[in-house]
């Protein structure tokens, strides 16, 4: 789906409703509604003395520490795969050689 073919939605998080826009469709909204929603209760009943500012912040925070590692992690992968599509490609190289042996 390109970008202008956004779609608005109604969602509530914490009691608070916003509308927004997205491309993905309802079902990717309802899970992203569903998911900040869970972030922000656990972060509420880990740190009851905050207020809704710093729950946000402390969620933000989180997902921000989450994004950064898997972030890492496809970097890395996308590092291995390098690696072996060159073994690859030597691997038939070096086997294509020894047919013509």
């Amino acid at each position: 789906m390109q970008e202008n073919d956004s779609k608005q939605y109604q969602i509530n998080i914490s009691g608070n409703r916003f509308s927004i826009s997205s491309p993905y469709g309802e079902e990717h909204v309802r899970e992203v509604e569903k998911f900040l929603g869970q972030q922000i209760q656990e972060v509420s009943e880990q740190t009851e003395e905050f207020g809704p500012s710093s729950i946000a912040l402390l969620v933000a925070l989180n997902l921000a520490d989450k994004l950064l590692t898997l972030q890492k992690k496809v970097t890395k992968f996308d590092g291995i795969e390098a690696d072996l599509q060159t073994l690859y490609y030597r691997l038939d190289k070096v086997l294509a050689e020894k047919k013509t042996d």
